[in-house]
């Protein structure tokens, strides 16, 4: 029995496939005739996606085809294994290092200033205050680059040096690997940017505003 769940999980694994082909998707509705082997995989994957909430399907199933750059097909069976793990990880990481000015990172920002938004306006908090709340003993913003709901690029237009340097390099690393390099990285490029460290500094602004107008 396929679950509504992992019936969204192969449809964006079927997205993901279509996508690195340019082919435009049909998604699938009668899961009848499903395989037993993908069967068995969108259980496993189901479960994974349960322990793991910060990934999304699309990031998980994207991550192959945007690593390898020639084209080759990964059945459902390869995002159940340690190279679909490894594939995704890269990715990330890759992610957090493109051009600030690519049209990826500008979507990301507005992605980031969005979640933001919605946070502050759930907890009734400013931006400032955001940056400086701490769980279990660690800057909130760190366990939300861990879990990619920021990226590199927010955290240097929050601001937030002094908060993160408070942080022992071992954690941060534990929250990023070889957190540093990416952290500098990203703040030179960041100055270097043309469009997306107006883009960071006018979003903040308008958040700032909608929140105290709410």
């Amino acid at each position: 029995m396929i679950t509504k769940k992992e019936e969204a999980i192969y449809n964006s694994y079927l997205y993901a496939s279509r996508s690195a082909q340019d082919k435009p998707t049909k998604f699938r509705r009668n899961f009848d005739n499903m395989s037993d082997k993908d069967v068995v995989c969108l259980k496993k994957l189901s479960l994974f996606f349960d322990k793991y909430r910060n990934i999304s399907y699309s990031n998980w199933f994207a991550s192959p085809y945007k690593v390898y750059n020639a084209f080759e097909y990964f059945d459902l069976h390869f995002f159940t294994t340690r190279k679909a793990l490894k594939c995704y990880t890269m990715y990330m990481r890759d992610r957090e290092l493109n051009s600030p000015d690519s049209e990826e990172s500008i979507e990301l920002l507005k992605t980031c200033l969005s979640f933001i938004y919605n946070y502050c306006k759930d907890n009734s908090i400013t931006v400032d205050e955001y940056k400086r709340m701490q769980e279990d003993k660690l800057p909130l913003i760190l366990l939300h680059l861990k879990e990619h709901k920021l990226n590199f690029y927010m955290l240097h237009a929050l601001e937030a040096d002094a908060i993160i340097k408070s942080v022992e390099t071992s954690i941060l690393n534990f929250i990023v690997k070889d957190f540093w390099t990416i952290f500098s990285q990203t703040r030179t490029a960041l100055i270097s940017s043309r469009i997306l460290k107006e883009k960071a500094k006018k979003g903040i602004e308008i958040i700032n505003k909608k929140l105290v107008e709410k």
